[in-house]
């Protein structure tokens, strides 16, 4: 499965909330306590596909509008997640990297998200990330509002400003751009997910649930990659 030469695979995982309504289960969070299982599901089959880095979308800067009881919801999954599971990613040989505004979270979340970086900072196998807070236009914000205070102290002339010295500041820095991107669920668009850094990505939808996604879709899609590859002479 390693002949897909995908270097940076980006997944937008939606549709727990539709899932628990179709199993009709009582609580949305039954949805996405079901997507956490196949989270830890892809970095193994990613692992297996020689794919050196995934960025994953697990809460955005929009879904700060969703209600309090699921926001708080969401979190807790999260802490319990990074808690609970870098026994698996230090087995795994997995990099967590957490990317986003992190300036919104409580300060516990904050401090236990770092642990996490901390405890597997020398894994070397698949680089994680995972966006919590994040937008891709406001990371690109945050890049700029950086260089533009350099700007200002005289660090930096407005004329030295390049894209490289933007993505050199931004979330993902020295990390490669998005080869491929799948998305879940059926929808058919980024949702604000990594703006800069998919420019040239392949992009494939699929209509199946997030806590569906099995590994032959993930085969599928880098088939679907490959092909592309493929037709363009590359």
């Amino acid at each position: 499965m390693a002949d897909h030469h995908v270097r940076h695979l980006g997944v937008i995982m939606d549709g727990n909330r539709r899932w628990a309504k179709k199993h009709m289960l009582q609580s949305v969070m039954n949805g996405h306590e079901r997507g956490g299982d196949t989270f830890i599901d892809v970095c193994r089959w990613c692992e297996n596909a020689d794919i050196p880095y995934l960025t994953v979308y697990a809460f955005s800067t929009e879904n700060w509008e969703r209600t309090d009881r699921e926001v708080s919801g969401l979190f807790s999954l999260m802490k319990k997640f990074f808690l609970e599971k870098m026994d698996i990613c230090l087995e795994l040989d997995i990099r967590v990297r957490v990317i986003g505004d992190l300036s919104r979270l409580d300060r516990d979340l904050y401090d236990v998200i770092r642990n996490a970086e901390a405890q597997t900072a020398h894994c070397k196998t698949l680089g994680l990330q995972i966006a919590i807070s994040y937008g891709g236009r406001d990371e690109i914000v945050r890049s700029v509002r950086t260089l533009a205070e350099q700007v200002r102290e005289g660090i930096l002339s407005p004329e030295a400003i390049t894209e490289n010295l933007i993505g050199e500041n931004l979330d993902t820095a020295g990390i490669p751009d998005v080869d491929l991107v799948i998305r879940t669920g059926g929808n058919r668009r980024l949702s604000n997910f990594l703006t800069w850094q998919t420019t040239y990505a392949e992009l494939y939808f699929t209509d199946v649930l997030w806590p569906d996604f099995s590994e032959e879709d993930l085969r599928a899609a880098l088939a679907y990659y490959r092909d592309i590859q493929i037709n363009n002479g590359k």
